[in-house]
């Protein structure tokens, strides 16, 4: 019988699914763009193929350690104390996203929706629905963002319809700008993609032999990679260079271009389903910060860490005002924080595990 803080590995997909695909969907079309100009989709699916080989690194990091997540492997790394205060700095790392994730998402909405509804209102009733939510126990979380998934099926139809409109020749030559572009699109893409470092923070939960993690990590990395690849393509399709420049968020101009007959505001329905895409992403950063913090201080229930840490993103996310101070802040975190985080300490850990032949005494999977 599965626990309460057990999933299934076909839940692992739709949870490291809706972990990478939220706020920055309908911004990453342009980000990629002004790096990669018409060959963006083409950053966006090299990323996906480097995001693959991070999850096989993290799948020998997993094997060394199969019943530990990464807040129990630094601790046996470096010991308690030093192996806490990584931990604490990972929480403090998913709060940061967090906070980030709520900036934007008030931005977006009182920019395309709500423009007269206070922030303070819009980002409360977010903390209020992702703490009730994550309080409770994973499985509940996961079940959540199953039901969530038809919002993608959503956004691929809509996005889809623009493909009567498409020019090729917006994207054509293919490789004109060179190498160097797509190299540099794939750092903005990158971003995007932010949160499939949380694998290894679940894969102790999950039932399955970690051969089926990380062939579940794969399937929903290769869902996000061509989803990705799809908006890239069909906004870069429908709007010429000089348009793009103009769009900072493509995907919900392009969808308010359309006329339907019995859908008078269409962009207001996609901005309706983006948000529960933003809930999700919240979720899974404040259910991994609370995760860490409750390690830092030994207890078993995370549930006044969720509302802590949701408090601590309330309060970050009303500091950020404006786009300006947003895009700032994400820019500084995405540098200097995800990179780190995300891909520099995992690959760390692995090679110190490799180098000093540490690992639990009792092997899995």
């Amino acid at each position: 019988m599965i626990g309460k803080k057990e999933i299934t590995q076909f839940q692992l997909i739709f949870l490291l699914i809706h972990s990478q695909v939220g706020v920055g969907v309908i911004t990453l079309p342009f980000d990629v763009f002004m790096e990669a100009k018409g060959d963006g989709w083409i950053s966006v699916l090299l990323t996906g193929a480097f995001i693959q080989i991070m999850i096989f690194l993290f799948g020998a990091l997993m094997v060394r350690f199969p019943t530990n997540n990464l807040y129990g492997i630094v601790q046996s790394l470096f010991g308690k104390w030093i192996g806490k205060l990584f931990v604490f700095l990972y929480s403090m790392y998913f709060i940061a996203i967090g906070g980030l994730i709520l900036a934007k998402f008030a931005y977006i909405l009182k920019a395309w929706m709500m423009p007269l509804t206070p922030k303070w209102l819009l980002l409360l009733l977010m903390v209020f629905t992702a703490v009730y939510i994550v309080k409770e126990n994973l499985q509940l979380m996961v079940r959540f963002f199953f039901l969530s998934t038809i919002v993608l099926i959503g956004f691929i139809g809509l996005t889809a319809y623009a493909l009567k409109d498409a020019n090729l020749t917006f994207i054509l030559p293919i490789g004109t700008n060179g190498v160097l572009p797509i190299i540099q699109g794939m750092e903005r893409g990158l971003y995007a993609f932010q949160g499939f470092e949380l694998l290894l923070i679940i894969y102790p939960f999950v039932q399955s032999k970690k051969k089926g993690v990380i062939k579940a990590a794969t399937m929903a990395n290769i869902f996000t990679t061509l989803f990705y690849s799809f908006l890239v393509l069909t906004s870069l399709l429908f709007f010429s260079p000089e348009e793009f420049k103009l769009v900072p968020e493509p995907v919900l101009y392009l969808i308010k271009a359309f006329s339907f007959r019995i859908i008078e505001r269409p962009d207001l329905l996609f901005t309706s389903m983006w948000i529960v895409l933003a809930a999700t992403a919240f979720m899974n950063t404040i259910y991994a910060s609370s995760l860490g913090l409750s390690t830092v201080m030994n207890s078993n229930k995370i549930r006044n860490y969720v509302i802590i840490a949701a408090c601590i993103c309330f309060l970050l996310a009303m500091i950020m005002n404006g786009s300006y101070e947003i895009e700032s802040m994400s820019r500084i975190v995405n540098k200097f924080v995800v990179f780190p985080f995300a891909l520099g300490l995992p690959i760390l850990f692995l090679l110190i595990s490799i180098i000093f032949n540490k690992k639990e005494l009792r092997n899995s999977g």
